[in-house]
Formats: C-alpha cells, sequence, structure tokens
C-alpha cells in the first residue's frame, strides 16, 4: 500500500524501493497499453466532493492505492448504476468534466427518499501480451494460485506466450461509517441508513457484477482495529479459495486472506482511512493453450476518525498480521524457477524490495504453499 505524504513509512531505502516501485509499474504500464486506452492494474472508484443531494465519484486506475494514474474510458463501462439499501437503483453517469487521472462519475445521493448505499462499474474486455519477464511480478502481486503457476512455467516451455484478456470490476459502500442521510452533503459520500447502521450488516448486492466483492458485515460506525467479513462472487457465485488482499491509504503493506469454501473471508481495519479489498480471478482458456482470462474486483470504504501516529499505523498492520510484514522474495523465487536468464529482472527488483521491507507489490505470493481458508496468505 502507498503511504501518505504526511505519515512516511519506517525505514529508509529509497534506492531498493525505487526498484520494487518500477517493477510493479512496468507491469501496470504494460496493462495499461494492452487495454488500448490508460488502464492500469487496479481499478477504484473514490467519492470526490459534491453539492447537496449528488454524489460525486471517480473511476482511476493505478498500480498503488489510493494514488490515481490513469482513467477508465465512459465508452468501455457496460454496466453501472448506484442502489439503496433494498437494492432500488438510481444511474451512474459520467460528469461533464474529467480530471486527466480519472473518469467522472455522479448520481443521485437518494433513492425515492432512501439514501444511496452502493455505486458500482464493469467495463467490457481487454486485451494484452505480457511481456515474460514481468510474469512472475504479475503472478505474485495477484497471489496466484500453484497450479496456475505451474500451467505458465509449462506453456513458457512450449514456447507460448503470455495472452490475457481481461475485464474491471469496481464497486464503493458508502454506509460503514454509521452516518445518517444528509451527513454526506458536499463530501461525494452518500450516508447509509439507520436501519443498516444499527444491525451492523450490509445488504445483499444489487445488481451483482461478474465479479463482485461483497462486504456482508460490518459494525456502524466501523472503527479502527474492528474486523469486516465478506464474500467474493463469481458470476453471482461464492468464489471458494480466492486471495483477496486488504490495503490501506496510510501503509504499503497489505493484508491478504483467502477466502472459503463459501467464497467468505474476514479480515481487521487496522486504522482509520480509505481502504479497497481487491482480487484477481485468473484462469486458462479452456482448450487454447497459451490464453488466459482474468477478473479483476475492487470494493472501496472509508473509516471515519482521528489518523494514528505513523508508528502506531505499522504496529496496527503489523500485529493484525505479523506473517504478512514483507516476503516479497517469493516473486524473485518464481521468477528464477521460470528462467534466471529472462527473469532477471523482475527477480533484482522485486528481491530488492524484500530486502529493503518496503515491497510495491503485494508482500505475499500465496499459492505455492498450502493456505487454510480464511487466513492470510502464505
Amino acid at each position: 500500500m502507498k503511504a501518505s505524504s504526511s505519515q512516511p513509512p519506517r525505514g529508509d531505502a529509497p534506492a531498493a524501493e525505487r526498484g520494487a516501485r518500477a517493477a510493479a509499474a512496468a507491469v501496470a504500464l504494460a496493462l495499461a497499453v494492452g487495454g488500448g486506452a490508460a488502464d492500469a492494474h487496479d481499478t477504484w472508484l473514490e467519492a470526490r466532493p459534491a453539492p447537496p443531494g449528488r454524489i460525486a465519484l471517480a473511476l482511476t486506475s493505478g498500480a498503488q492505492f489510493p494514488a490515481g494514474e490513469t482513467p477508465i474510458a465512459a465508452g468501455s463501462l457496460v454496466e453501472q448504476g448506484c442502489a439503496d439499501a433494498a437494492g432500488v437503483r438510481t444511474p451512474l453517469l459520467p460528469a461533464p468534466q474529467s480530471p486527466a487521472s480519472a473518469l467522472a462519475l455522479q448520481a443521485s445521493a437518494a433513492v425515492a427518499g432512501a439514501a444511496v448505499q452502493s455505486c458500482w462499474v464493469q467495463t467490457g474486455h481487454f486485451e494484452i501480451e505480457l511481456p515474460e519477464r514481468l510474469v512472475p511480478v504479475y503472478l505474485h502481486e495477484i497471489a496466484a494460485p500453484a497450479d496456475v503457476r505451474a500451467l505458465w512455467l509449462e506453456w513458457r516451455r512450449q514456447g507460448l506466450p503470455w495472452r490475457e484478456r481481461y475485464a474491471k470490476h469496481a464497486r464503493i459502500t458508502f454506509d460503514l461509517t454509521g452516518t445518517r442521510a444528509g451527513a454526506g452533503a458536499g463530501t461525494g459520500v452518500a450516508a447509509g441508513t439507520a436501519a443498516g447502521a444499527a444491525a451492523g450488516t450490509v445488504a445483499p448486492l444489487a445488481a451483482p457484477m461478474a465479479m463482485d466483492i461483497e462486504i456482508r458485515s460490518a459494525k456502524a460506525p466501523l472503527r479502527a482495529g474492528q474486523v469486516i467479513d465478506f464474500r467474493v462472487l463469481r458470476d453471482g457465485t461464492p468464489l471458494a479459495g480466492q486471495a483477496v488482499e486488504l490495503r490501506g491509504e496510510h501503509s504499503r503493506l497489505g493484508l491478504w486472506r483467502r477466502t472459503d469454501d463459501e467464497g467468505r473471508a474476514s479480515v481487521p481495519v487496522p486504522f482509520a482511512g480509505r481502504w479497497v479489498l481487491r482480487a484477481t480471478d485468473l484462469r486458462p482458456v479452456p482448450g487454447r493453450p497459451g490464453q488466459w482470462h482474468s477478473r479483476f474486483a475492487t470494493h472501496a470504504f472509508t473509516v471515519q476518525g482521528a489518523a494514528a501516529d505513523v508508528a502506531d499505523v505499522a504496529d496496527a498492520a503489523d500485529a493484525a498480521d505479523a506473517a504478512d510484514a514483507a516476503d516479497a522474495a517469493d516473486a524473485a523465487d518464481a521468477a528464477d524457477a521460470a528462467d534466471p536468464a529472462d527473469a532477471a529482472a523482475a527477480a533484482t527488483d522485486v528481491g530488492a524490495a524484500a530486502r529493503s521491507g518496503a515491497p510495491a507489490v503485494p508482500p505475499r505470493g500465496g499459492g505455492d504453499r498450502a493456505v487454510q481458508p480464511n487466513q492470510p496468505v502464505s
């Protein structure tokens, strides 16, 4: 995760950090070029200031949340909208003007008098051919499972390039703070209903996307250190064994979990601020060697409260899951196993991140070792 300018990370290893960021940025750039539009690795929705009664959102992409770098073209969206807790929908439309790094979207903050609970977007498909030396970094960044890595090694030995077809799915939920209708005026954030806040639960998704992350329950208002329960859906069906990372705006380190047989997992939110749950479902295309299909999903939300100081932020993240601190060397090992000569650049970048303790890619590759459901990816 990316540290805020007011809360620099512990440690001082600028050269290693720049190398690790370069490796992740190279993957993001490849995805951007492959999409035909400016479309880097993760894509998420974020709230922007809005007049009373309106919701203003920005749809942006970047290699490291929350630093948005590139917009998504409005013409690439195939599904978008907002809904209240009962699932009643209202349109989510492009705004007249957008900043250079995002697509601006707008909607009404209420549906028939009830506050909007969530908004979402889904893109069409993009295609990419990823350079071989970046594949290990990519697989590490999404915590790809062992069978995917093994199949890639086999196809690589056959001389097949990495070709991928992918789509993006992004959601933002507004009612995890326990605020009431109208409280979000001027902030771009619609407040949740009183009933939802009192129950501490989030209603089932309105119009689930092809891939979605559903926050099933959270205390309202959500405070630092509390736990959220979530479920990953693919075509409306729970997705078991999916690696999901929680990333926040005040730290470069993320917390990984893997879903159980019902697609469920839970994770503590260490401190206040903006957060995103992120997951990528990557699988081979049947009967087409060398071809892959993926779905990227994010779910953004905000935890209200006073920001902790930098030491408390880092300690809270470590206490939540010390094993998630920094094991980016797994990615370097994967690169070496594939082909030490061709993967040297990626291995060097990611290995440097591991030694510095300041990875720009997720600290755990996962997949190569047995992982119990709803446990940290290890």
